[in-house]
C-alpha cells in the first residue's frame, strides 16, 4: 500500500490507494471503491511517499520543491550576512573581521551558499541569474550601478532593504537601496 502526500492537483484513485490532502487534512479516498479526490491549494512544499511492505515495513521518503530550496538558501544568505553587523569597513578587505561593499558579499556567498564572486562590484554584476527589480528575494545580490558600472555591492535583505559595507567610517549593516540604478542577480 502506498501513502502519497503532495500538492498537484487530485485525479481519480484506484483501488488500494489512500490519498491525504495535506492543505485539507482529509481523508479523500478508500480502499477498493475509487474516489474523486479534492485537491489542496498549491501552497505545500514537502511531497512525501510512504510504502508499506506486505511484512508491515514502512519506508518514507520526501522531497522538497526548488522553490523551498531556493528559499532556504536565500535565507541562509541574509543569515550570515546579519552576522556581521557592526563591523568596520576597511577598503579592499574581504572578511572576516573587516569588508568592503564587494568584499563583504564575496564573502558571505562563499560562507553561506559555496559561491565564488570577484572582489569588485562591476564584476559581480555579470555572475548569477539576471532577476527583475519586481522579482527580487532575500538573499539575491543587488549591484548598484553609475551607468552600466556596478560600483557597489549589497545583499537584499526585503522590503527594500539591503545588507552591506557602504563606506570608510561605517559599518556593516541593513540600509534602504538608496539608487534606484541597480541590478539583480540571483545566485542561490
Amino acid at each position: 500500500m502506498r501513502v502519497r502526500i503532495s500538492s498537484r492537483p487530485a485525479r481519480t484513485l484506484g483501488a488500494g490507494t489512500i490519498a491525504l490532502s495535506v492543505g485539507l487534512g482529509l481523508l479523500t479516498g478508500g480502499v477498493g471503491t475509487p474516489q474523486p479526490a479534492v485537491a489542496a491549494p498549491q501552497t505545500t512544499a514537502v511531497a512525501a511517499t510512504w510504502t508499506v511492505s506486505s511484512a508491515g515495513a514502512v519506508t518514507s521518503r520526501a522531497t522538497v520543491s526548488a522553490s523551498a530550496k531556493a528559499k532556504a538558501a536565500g535565507k541562509r544568505v541574509v543569515s550570515e550576512a546579519a552576522r556581521h553587523k557592526g563591523k568596520k569597513y576597511k577598503f579592499g578587505a574581504a572578511g572576516p573581521k573587516r569588508f568592503d561593499c564587494s568584499g563583504f558579499t564575496k564573502y558571505v556567498y562563499k560562507k553561506a551558499a559555496g559561491k565564488k564572486l570577484p572582489h569588485k562590484a562591476n564584476s559581480q554584476q555579470r555572475y548569477g541569474k539576471a532577476v527583475a527589480k519586481s522579482k527580487k528575494r532575500p538573499g539575491d545580490l543587488i549591484i548598484i550601478r553609475k551607468g552600466t558600472r556596478g560600483t557597489h555591492a549589497g545583499i537584499y535583505a526585503g522590503g527594500g532593504k539591503m545588507w552591506s559595507a557602504p563606506r570608510t567610517g561605517k559599518t556593516v549593516s541593513k540600509q534602504k537601496i538608496w539608487s534606484k540604478n541597480y541590478v539583480v542577480r540571483r545566485l542561490v
